[in-house]
Order: C-alpha cells, then structure tokens, then sequence
C-alpha cells in the first residue's frame, strides 16, 4: 500500500494509531508543511505519489472544485468521533483499498 500523508488537520494520534496498525504515515510535521496552504499539502502529496488522509473539506473544495489533481485522498467526517473510532475506520478502508485506487472516499 502506498504511504498515507496525513495533513495538518488529522490529530497525531490518529497518525500514530495507523503507525501502530503497520501503515506507512507521514504528517505535515513530518514533513516540516505546517501552515502551509491546502495546495501545498495536496500538491505535496500528489509529488510523492501519497494517499491524502484530511479531515478539511476545504481540501474537497480544492480537488472537486477545481479539478486539482490528487493521487487519491481519503476525507474522513470527525465530528462526533473519538480518536480510536477514526484510527480503525481508515484502518479499515486502507486494508480494502486497491493498491492503484486514486480516488476520493468519504468516510
């Protein structure tokens, strides 16, 4: 499965979790793109060929708006939700995603 970037809207401890369950994750602290715009975080992920895991839907608006390129991105609705529901939610999913899935899932 490819790397999962988390940008700077996922909590760490949703990233840590998926650490935890095997997955390959990068956060925007990772990657020093903290505060850098919805472009820069999609864009940075599109350039190293990662799943973009986002609780912003302002990032939605940027790739179904705008057409914005992605290389697949995983929106996952956090209200209401705690920390462990999301971590096995994407857990999930990523253990049922297709290796060359590009597309937008809503979770």
């Amino acid at each position: 499965m490819r790397p999962l970037y988390c940008d700077e809207s996922i909590w760490i401890p949703v990233a840590e979790g998926l650490r935890r369950r095997g997955w390959t994750v990068r956060t925007a602290r990772d990657a020093g793109t903290l505060g850098d715009p919805d472009r820069d975080q999609l864009r940075y992920a599109v350039d190293n060929d990662w799943l973009l895991l986002t609780f912003d839907e302002d990032i939605l608006s940027l790739v179904e708006g705008q057409g914005l390129e992605h290389a697949g991105l995983i929106y996952v609705r956090q209200a209401g939700r705690q920390i462990g529901e999301v971590v096995k939610v994407v857990d999930e999913h990523l253990q049922h995603r297709p290796e060359s899935d590009r597309s937008i899932q809503f979770l």
